[in-house]
């Protein structure tokens, strides 16, 4: 399989495996490697008396949580690349060696194009649980599994995103809510839906026909613009988010 064994240099991203060594790459493993959110050194900053140290190779807090913040995601999928071909990690070299940076520079590499929403917002606003821990099936790529477009919001030039509507106090969007309570959702509250018919729990239709979205880590609240009757020249058939970032995309500082 190239110049290396499976050893720890070539499987870092598998969850059950070590992650690397250095500030930025710290994770758990297995469920916590996303659920258990680390420091950028792996320190521990608790006050859990049975965690005897607080050295590198902890979560920052002993706790589960599904407020994971985009840093989290980042330490595996934002550091660098695997080159297939012979299985080596090749690091970004455009970021502060402490693992540092801002935002804009931490988010994205620099070949690619983003628009504002998709570096103010965390990864958890956006991709579904089925997107981020898979579907049941084996998939060639990431690109099979991701289905969360921009129309999945902001809809497109012919109509709005679709809804759902909470009719059973025993739905996953209400579980997940009460596991992560940034926004009071109720029966009879309207949502959007994803292409599969999942409830994206954050994004909620208000009384007016207007969506407000609430991040899942910050709290914060974000008024959610419409394609539809906007002045976007959008084709209804260009879904993929280049298209849109053909006019919105952010300059990097």
């Amino acid at each position: 399989m190239g110049v290396c064994s499976f050893a720890a240099e070539c499987l870092t991203c598998h969850l059950e495996s070590e992650p690397r060594v250095g500030a930025g790459y710290q994770r758990m493993t297995g469920c916590a490697a996303c659920h258990s959110p680390s420091n950028l050194d792996g320190s521990y900053i608790g006050d859990d008396p049975t965690v005897a140290d607080n050295g590198a190779g902890h979560a920052s807090v002993h706790q589960l949580t599904t407020a994971i913040p985009y840093t989290q995601c980042d330490a595996c999928h934002n550091r660098g690349n695997y080159d297939l071909v012979t299985m080596t990690f090749h690091e970004r070299s455009d970021l502060p060696t402490d693992g540092r940076a801002s935002r804009l520079q931490d988010y994205y590499q620099p070949i690619a194009q983003f628009t504002q929403c998709e570096w103010e917002l965390d990864c958890v606003d956006c991709h579904t649980s089925q997107e981020v821990m898979g579907d049941g099936d084996l998939h060639s790529s990431k690109a099979e599994v991701r289905y969360i477009l921009c129309s999945t919001c902001h809809g497109t030039s012919d109509a709005g995103p679709q809804t759902m509507t909470i009719t059973d106090p025993n739905d996953l969007a209400l579980r997940r809510v009460h596991l992560n309570p940034v926004v009071d959702l109720s029966v009879g509250d309207r949502v959007v839906a994803t292409s599969r018919g999942e409830a994206l729990w954050n994004v909620i239709e208000q009384p007016d026909g207007t969506f407000e979205m609430v991040g899942r880590v910050t709290r914060m609240r974000y008024d959610v613009p419409l394609v539809k009757d906007s002045e976007c020249e959008q084709n209804p058939d260009e879904q993929e988010s280049s298209a849109c970032h053909g006019c919105h995309a952010v300059d990097r500082p």
